[in-house]
């Protein structure tokens, strides 16, 4: 059976008063190991490169992290990205919009995000019901266990639903990863920019950078104004 990957990463907290927006962020793909090959590649050329002479250690020791890395590497991943093959569907949730503010005082910060996984991957999965469907988070918090119990109870809900519609089961699989795991740097870097485009003032450069990737983006799903935005209706991030 042919398998779909899907990458899956948030940005921000639900409950954090530090960002004003909550992004969660996923990337399918079939060509794992391509991908795989693509950045370590491009790791090793920035390891070797001496324009990052300077940088070299602190990259060594964190890897392709957005936050952390200089915005010249920064700049060489976006450009990898544009040429991958990936389709990234982003969920963006404005944490001061009467929206949220009554999930909050419904639910808690756990269901919240089940909602949002739901939201996120229920049509994603339902397109890919006959491909063995592989889902890797990235670990969140200290409790990798208790992170685990809470996607697998997102997932099997998200996969009930889809059922409810008269699809048949959908054969999928969990994965927890940490950091270390190279191919979820993508949507790492996909979520980074949306974060500097919502929660900070824009630079020219990032939204230069959002322009070369956004090619990949699929979907951008405003779920507090209940609005899409595709190839045919791109969100103008000028106006957020």
């Amino acid at each position: 059976m042919r398998e779909t990957y899907y990458f899956i990463d948030e940005s921000g907290t639900i409950d954090g008063e530090s960002d004003r927006f909550f992004i969660l962020g996923c990337y399918k793909t079939d060509t794992p190991e391509i991908l795989r090959n693509k950045l370590t590649e491009l790791q090793s050329a920035i390891s070797n490169d001496p324009i990052f002479a300077f940088e070299r250690l602190k990259f060594q020791k964190q890897g392709f992290h957005a936050t952390e890395n200089h915005f010249d590497i920064r700049s060489r991943v976006y450009s990898l990205i544009s040429g991958l093959n990936v389709r990234a569907y982003i969920l963006i949730v404005d944490k001061h919009s009467e929206f949220f503010k009554n999930l909050v005082n419904h639910h808690t910060n756990d269901e919240i995000y089940m909602m949002c996984v739901e939201k996120l991957l229920i049509d994603r999965l339902t397109k890919t019901r006959r491909t063995h469907n592989v889902l890797i988070f990235e670990n969140y918090g200290d409790k990798k266990n208790a992170w685990k119990i809470l996607i697998e109870a997102s997932i099997k809900n998200v996969i009930h639903k889809i059922g409810k519609k008269g699809f048949s089961s959908i054969p999928y699989s969990i994965e927890v990863r940490d950091k270390s795991e190279i191919l979820l740097a993508i949507i790492d870097y996909i979520n980074y920019i949306y974060d500097q485009l919502f929660n900070k003032k824009p630079s020219p450069r990032n939204i230069e950078n959002f322009k070369i990737i956004q090619p990949k983006i699929a979907l951008t799903y405003k779920m507090d104004k209940d609005e899409f935005f595709d190839k045919n209706n791109r969100i103008v991030i000028e106006e957020y």
